[in-house]
């Protein structure tokens, strides 16, 4: 997670950019945070995120959660919006709080529980299946491919499918997007590398080729393991590690089965700030396909605000 934090400061470096709106979508929340709690002057303090993963927490945490303590909810035709503590944060700044119980996927706290074996093992099977998702786009029929995301849409995201990708070539269309998302540095081998050495499996001795750890399998097994974790494993603690953002604007939906609402009203609990759409119809999937409207509205004007941050970048 320091590797890839520090990977996003050398970008911005590069680029001559002083400070960055975060915007993640499912895992990326830990690394969002992280890079919040990592680097705060790098930030302007505006976080979006769609279907967010929460690090749970200890089990053996004694301090019990409950989401009514500190939110209150409003309604419309469509969404509810759910928002946090604007003043103060919603527990006291040393106390771990506990997540909901039935907050992940069952396959997923079966897998944290230990019952499919250690961590590492899951972590390598995962980023090997992963690794060889490419070539399964590959070989499976383009409507496989398709029908695979849709079905765990809901009826409306289906619709909005076959709007987007239209039955003549959009399954196509569709599976050829799919395999570029996962075609781990596209065409160009050079895309995809850390540039910061990881301590732990590189150093400045390394030849070119074994330097920086490449994102396909490793990456991906990595990806694994962090979310299986703990908030206590990764020393990302919601209400303590992550400073105070100006706006932390969370979109969720209501019908996402990998990781239940509850786990966003967690986090619009734990840190002040916080506002929270639940998105009615809305699974995992399908919000991270297709943004609900107000989220490019949002994300338009936070670029607006911040845009002058960057504007006189000092000399080094």
């Amino acid at each position: 997670i320091r590797t890839s934090c520090d990977d996003v400061v050398t970008i911005l470096d590069y680029h001559n950019i002083r400070r960055a709106n975060l915007l993640y979508m499912c895992a990326g929340s830990t690394f969002a945070y992280s890079f919040a709690s990592h680097y705060p002057h790098r930030t302007t303090g505006h976080i979006v995120g769609i279907a967010s993963w929460v690090l749970r927490s200890d089990p053996s945490s004694e301090v019990v959660w409950n989401c009514n303590d500190a939110a209150t909810a409003t309604e419309d035709d469509d969404q509810k919006v759910v928002r946090g503590s604007k003043k103060s944060r919603a527990v006291d700044d040393n106390t771990t709080i506990a997540t909901p119980r039935y907050m992940h996927s069952f396959t997923h706290r079966m897998a944290m529980n230990g019952y499919f074996g250690p961590k590492w093992i899951i972590s390598s099977l995962v980023g090997g299946i992963a690794g060889s998702t490419t070539s399964i786009f590959g070989l499976a029929s383009s409507e496989f491919v398709a029908n695979v995301i849709k079905k765990e849409m809901s009826n409306d995201e289906q619709i909005m499918f076959d709007e987007q990708f239209p039955h003549d070539d959009g399954a196509s269309k569709f599976a050829q997007l799919m395999k570029w998302i996962h075609d781990d540095g596209g065409y160009d081998d050079e895309l995809s590398v850390y540039v910061n050495e990881d301590e732990r499996y590189g150093n400045s001795d390394t030849t070119d080729e074994n330097n920086g750890i490449r994102n396909a399998k490793d990456g991906d097994a990595r990806d694994c393991a962090v979310c299986l974790s703990t908030q206590q494993d990764v020393g990302l603690i919601y209400n303590n590690s992550v400073p105070t953002q100006r706006q932390i604007l969370l979109w969720h939906g209501e019908h996402d089965k990998m990781i239940s609402v509850s786990g966003a009203d967690y986090l619009t609990s734990m840190m002040p700030n916080v506002t929270l759409t639940r998105v009615r119809g809305g699974t995992h999937q399908g919000i991270m396909f297709f943004f609900p409207e107000d989220v490019m509205e949002a994300l338009n004007r936070i670029s607006r605000e911040t845009s002058v941050w960057n504007m006189e970048v000092p000399s080094c």
